[in-house]
Parts: C-alpha cells; sequence; structure tokens
C-alpha cells in the first residue's frame, strides 16, 4: 500500500542537534535509494515539515516506519492513502 505521510512542526523541539540531522538525512536518502523502495520518494516542506510516500505492507509497518523518524514527537502527521493515479482511472473504464 502506499501512503503519503505530511508532517509539520507542532512547535516542540525535536531535540537533534544540526550533526544528527544531517545523519538523519543520509538514512532518509538511504531508504529513497534502497531498493527494498520503503520510501519513494521524500520531500521537504520550504515553511516547514516534509512530505513523504512510503510503500507499506501493512498499517503495522507503516506505523513503525512513521513512528521512527527522531521528528515524530515534535510534528503534527496526516496520512494519506494513495494510489497510482493510472490504476486508480483503469477501474473506471472496465
Amino acid at each position: 500500500m502506499k501512503f503519503l505521510v505530511i508532517s509539520k512542526p507542532n512547535g516542540n523541539s525535536h531535540g537533534l542537534a544540526v550533526s544528527e540531522a544531517g545523519m538523519y538525512g543520509q538514512k532518509v536518502q538511504a531508504l529513497v535509494d534502497s531498493e527494498a523502495n520503503t520510501i519513494e520518494k521524500a520531500y521537504a516542506i520550504i515553511s516547514g515539515g516534509s512530505a513523504v510516500i512510503i510503500n507499506a505492507v501493512d498499517t503495522t509497518e507503516l506505523a513503525t516506519i512513521v513512528r521512527s523518524s527522531p521528528l515524530f514527537k515534535s510534528s503534527n502527521t496526516e496520512i494519506i492513502p494513495i494510489a497510482d493515479a493510472s490504476d486508480f482511472l483503469a477501474a473506471f473504464s472496465s
């Protein structure tokens, strides 16, 4: 299943040092580049926050991925199930 995960800062301190933030960025990039395709794409929202497309087998895997972010407690997170547009639209033409 594919999910759009949107996180926006909630005002709480995330407690990350600059060096830790850089290491977290490298971890995210490694997940984007991995063959597992767990994180399909990750974007930073310029005003603060992120938008990430996550591929997860089930909601347990999704929750594990989302909650493992060091920014989780300092963010409001919205999770939206999504589908490839061409697959979704093809269902209407059958």
